[in-house]
């Protein structure tokens, strides 16, 4: 039997997958011939399954956590997903077309993972500022447009300066704000500043030497003032588009196992609740609901425009406080003092 199929990829949104929701999957058209229309839809749509779900974790999961966990079984998988939509189903012949959506239960999968002590991401970061210190016998470039690898992501790679990578201007106040000796001296109070100017939190710095016809590249993580290297590379010959797709890979990656939800970790909290109405009381229990970390708040003493509630929750404290913040929650410890405030 002859069978021939074509998954595609169809995205909703034109911006990256870090803006999107990453338990979300994208639909899929499904498109084969076959001799046996009904043995070969089911196993193409188990495929769809199984290549959606892998993409799911691979979105919240490191590397190392990802290889913890079964994505060869259906019956698995199957135990996951909320449902599942075949649309525009057609078939002619031996030929059949179909338009996939599958949706996965959000809660389900993080139940699994708080179960098994897997720790995790709920979401992606975006805009990740480049640094790349260029250097050969003839010259060295920094923040310049002259440089060899930043010509790549202007002329070639438009898609990964969308999704990933924020380029600087490379010009003159650049250089000025931040020279050759602050990138080999990790003057860290310099890298703060262009990110300041750029708006982001996160940087990536490639530092690459070419001697005797071989590239020596060294490419770093530079997060909350330390610099974590992520991948060092010996190559003669360059292939841009992998180099730069294994940096976001590897980057992603160290980011992952910085910020990731520790499930075997549960701390626990007494904090006071500021609010002016009942309004924005429900605003912040919906919050807290809904909120990954959370195992669970129980009220614990009842003031006007202010509730104490006792909140256990995973992980570090540090990452908590982010994720609140992501919803307008600005979390503050002050000696044995705890208070949540509306942003």
């Amino acid at each position: 039997m002859k069978l021939i199929f074509i998954i595609l990829y169809l995205t909703f949104l034109s911006n990256s997958g870090f803006s999107q929701d990453i338990f979300k999957t994208n639909d899929h058209i499904l498109k084969f011939e076959s001799n046996n229309i009904t043995l070969d839809r089911e196993k193409n749509i188990n495929e769809v399954k199984i290549k959606s779900f892998r993409n799911i974790l691979s979105n919240i999961l490191s590397s190392e956590d990802f290889k913890k966990i079964n994505t060869d079984n259906i019956f698995f998988i199957n135990s996951f997903i909320l449902n599942l939509k075949i649309n525009n189903e057609k078939i002619i012949k031996n030929n059949y077309y179909s338009k996939i959506s599958i949706n996965y239960n959000k809660k389900l999968i993080i139940n699994y993972l708080i179960e098994n002590q897997i720790g995790f991401v709920d979401y992606l970061p975006s805009n990740f500022l480049i640094i790349i210190f260029e250097e050969d016998n003839i010259k060295n470039n920094l923040l310049s447009k002259d440089n060899i690898f930043y010509k790549y992501l202007m002329s070639e790679n438009k898609k990964l300066i969308d999704n990933f990578f924020l380029i600087p201007d490379l010009d003159h106040n650049d250089r000025y704000l931040y020279d050759q000796d602050h990138f080999l001296n990790n003057a860290f109070i310099k890298n703060n500043k262009l990110n300041n100017k750029y708006g982001t939190d996160y940087q990536i710095l490639v530092h690459s030497i070419k001697q005797d016809g071989f590239y020596n590249i060294n490419v770093f993580l530079f997060y909350d003032n330390i610099k974590y290297l992520v991948l060092d590379i010996k190559t003669h010959k360059l292939n841009f588009e992998n180099f730069f797709n294994q940096i976001k890979l590897s980057t992603l990656d160290k980011w992952k196992e910085l910020n990731k939800i520790d499930t075997k970790v549960i701390n626990f909290l007494n904090c006071k609740i500021n609010i002016n109405n009942i309004s924005e009381l429900r605003y912040v229990r919906s919050k807290l609901d809904q909120n990954i970390m959370v195992k669970k708040f129980n009220l614990k003493t009842i003031k006007l425009y202010e509730n104490t509630y006792q909140i256990s929750f995973f992980g570090n404290i540090n990452i908590f406080i982010n994720s609140l913040q992501r919803d307008r929650l600005e979390l503050s410890i002050n000696q044995n003092y705890c208070s949540i405030n509306l942003i």
